[in-house]
């Protein structure tokens, strides 16, 4: 087995173990915790990819929240960084999250079960990217993670070498 013939479907985790957007951020945690998992996609009703939650998110809701620094001109207080003040309110936005689409990640990297393992294994080197949500059409079907990837680079690193002679 060579890795430029491996395709996502064959290391992908499926069924998926999703949450819906009502889901309480104390039950996510929970499968999270429980699963070992470092992520959980969001769907909606009918299985569709709404978002995305993982470790990391959950951290950042529970870490403590830095003040951005303002001007105060006349009777308006206006930050002296935008982006500071920008980051404030994604944190603070994820600080008073109480569910699932409250505190979910709208914009997510998928993956198709046809998708070579080297796209998967690029996308990964994001740091953000922890999990591949893996989709048929607007549906999860399966998810990729770095230990799915880890397990297939032993895999790979164990197989005998075919070219050698």
């Amino acid at each position: 087995m060579q890795r430029r013939d491996i395709q996502v479907r064959e290391i992908m985790s499926s069924p998926a173990v999703t949450v819906t957007p009502e889901t309480e951020i104390r039950k996510v945690a929970r499968i999270m915790r429980e699963r070992l998992f470092s992520g959980v996609p969001v769907v909606n009703e009918s299985g569709e990819l709404l978002g995305l939650i993982t470790e990391m998110d959950l951290i950042k809701r529970n870490a403590p929240l830095p003040q951005p620094q303002y001007i105060a001109v006349l009777s308006a207080l206006i930050p002296v960084n935008l982006a500071e003040a920008r980051q404030y309110r994604e944190q603070l936005r994820q600080v008073l999250a109480t569910t699932a689409g409250d505190l979910m990640q709208e914009e997510v990297v998928t993956v198709e079960p046809e998708t070579p393992i080297e796209e998967a294994l690029e996308a990964m080197l994001d740091p953000e990217v922890t999990m591949l949500p893996v989709m048929q059409g607007d549906r999860v079907i399966g998810v990729v993670t770095r230990t799915d990837l880890v397990r297939l680079i032993e895999q790979l690193e164990m197989a005998p070498d075919d070219d050698a002679g």
